[in-house]
């Protein structure tokens, strides 16, 4: 009975293992869209200096995920998923390119920040459960840091709705270039 047990303890452990390595890679290639996409939107704002710089700040912080990421995967033996991200950021580069066209082009991508954050912070906080169903206390406070930060960067994304879209109203009425 014991051997059983052991077996069963040992493959339900094998199981939370898995769980655990295939969320990390799934917030690896998150992040890897995420940046792609605070990439696009920098370039592309000229008129709305505050969410600019709280985008480029995040952006450095995405960035520091990423690496953080790819380091709890290799420590763990794993690395990341080649094609999750390249499917990921190719999604990421999408959206922002149908987002571009657009005329309220910074309304819709204010909207989908604050959904990736809020997404984002989903996947953190069940990281760090994850983690700690795996054993795997040492990372819990890498991943906290993350989630943090991402929760950090919704609040400030939220304070930018209505001023921003305050900004795109006026700069509409006045005839000028508002979508960016």
């Amino acid at each position: 009975m014991t051997a059983t047990a052991d077996r069963t303890g040992t493959a339900t452990n094998e199981t939370v293992q898995s769980i655990y390595v295939t969320a990390l890679r799934n917030t690896h290639a998150l992040e890897k869209q995420a940046a792609q996409m605070i990439q696009r939107q920098i370039e592309r704002y000229e008129n709305y200096s505050e969410l600019s710089q709280a985008l480029r700040m995040h952006k450095s912080e995405t960035d520091q995920q990423v690496t953080r990421l790819s380091d709890l995967l290799h420590g763990h033996g794993e690395d990341r998923s080649l094609l999750k991200d390249v499917v990921t950021q190719t999604v990421g580069n999408v959206a922002a390119l149908v987002h571009s066209v657009t005329s309220d082009e910074v309304l819709k991508n204010l909207y989908t920040d604050y959904s990736v954050e809020t997404y984002e912070i989903a996947a953190y906080t069940s990281l760090i459960a994850l983690a700690e169903e795996a054993g795997h206390q040492r990372d819990v406070e890498t991943l906290r840091l993350s989630l943090r930060e991402e929760e950090r960067m919704a609040e400030a994304v939220f304070k930018q709705i209505v001023p921003v879209t305050k900004e795109y109203v006026a700069r509409e009425v006045r005839g000028e270039k508002a979508d960016r």
